[in-house]
């Protein structure tokens, strides 16, 4: 039995670096001090995740403030443009301005992320799916739609390539935009054949396993259509999409990534009860290898929310046993 957890996304920031960061604003403190907290608190997360027992360790990217950040600040032909609300998580961004075509290049993830973390265990990376960066950006330059999206996803393609040399085994594409506009009711077939333009050059890369994470969401109705894409493994975020959805499919040729855990609420359940919902899942969805996961990045509810969420994580494994499948 095929059966792992790992965290997917950034975590929230600790009351000390956040201390830290106001004092350096205000200039009575130093950016040191900034960049002494920031390896603290990298360390303990890295060492959390190691403890619960993670098959795949995460940057906590305390040092990046959002997603589209290494692209607007390292690569040639993309700029930051206006600063938008992500997704309305009253968390920001700003909107990358991409004049095409923009040529390969590498290297621009790599400088946000904590120095050796390959060396840990099997690490994992995290880049923007190539359609949420079309569908987030502001884009000129370029023919159509399909031009853009093919662009992106070769630059996506050298950089995962890289990172896979780096020794980074597994690269998670976020793909919040597909599901979002799903939800809203205003997803197209031509969306798709975007996303799935895409993939196809990104989504299959030498020495790395690949993830489409969605999330924010309601998967449900698209989710034979996610299965069919050239990826890895396909992320649902299971409090936005239904279980009783989820399993009218069959994963046999897909490893399930199981948005199990809520990031964004408090409250979670305990986790024996989540433990038997992934049991139900494995026995009805048979994928590949099965991953139990919080839906989207802790950094929503802060530090000692993502504590909790690693620890019952690290909990959900212990109670799963191959005995029990």
């Amino acid at each position: 039995m095929n059966i792992g957890c790992y965290l997917t996304g950034p975590f929230g920031q600790s009351q000390e670096l956040y201390a830290v960061r106001n004092e350096a604003k205000r200039k009575r403190g130093s950016e040191e001090a900034v960049q002494e907290q920031i390896g603290k608190d990298t360390k303990r997360v890295i060492a959390l995740q190691e403890d619960a027992g993670f098959d795949y360790i995460i940057d906590p990217q305390f040092s990046t403030y959002y997603l589209f950040q290494p692209l607007n600040e390292h690569v040639e032909g993309i700029r930051a443009g206006p600063q938008e609300n992500y997704f309305n998580n009253n968390v920001f961004y700003w909107r990358p301005v991409i004049t095409g075509p923009i040529r390969a290049q590498h290297g621009f993830t790599e400088k946000h992320l904590a120095k050796g973390l390959p060396d840990q265990k099997p690490a994992m990376a995290i880049l923007p799916s190539p359609y949420t960066i079309l569908a987030l950006s502001v884009i000129s330059g370029y023919q159509d739609k399909q031009e853009a999206v093919e662009n992106i996803a070769e630059l996506l393609k050298e950089e995962a390539e890289h990172l896979a040399r780096k020794g980074f085994l597994r690269i998670q594409y976020d793909e919040p935009a597909i599901v979002h506009k799903q939800s809203l009711g205003s997803l197209t077939k031509e969306d798709m054949e975007l996303l799935n333009r895409g993939m196809r050059i990104c989504g299959t890369i030498a020495g790395a396993t690949t993830a489409l994470h969605t999330y924010f969401g309601d998967a449900g109705p698209i989710i034979k259509e996610l299965v069919n894409l050239p990826v890895d493994a396909i992320g649902i975020d299971c409090t936005e999409t239904s279980l009783d959805a989820l399993l009218q499919h069959q994963f046999h040729e897909k490893e399930l990534v199981l948005g199990l855990l809520d990031a964004r609420n408090t409250y979670i359940d305990s986790s024996k009860v989540l433990a038997d919902i992934a049991r139900d899942v494995w026995k009805k969805t048979r994928p590949k290898h099965l991953w139990i996961t919080p839906n989207t990045a802790t950094e929503y509810r802060g530090f000692s929310h993502g504590i909790h969420i690693i620890n019952t994580l690290g909990e959900i494994r212990r109670h799963i046993h191959v005995s029990d499948l």
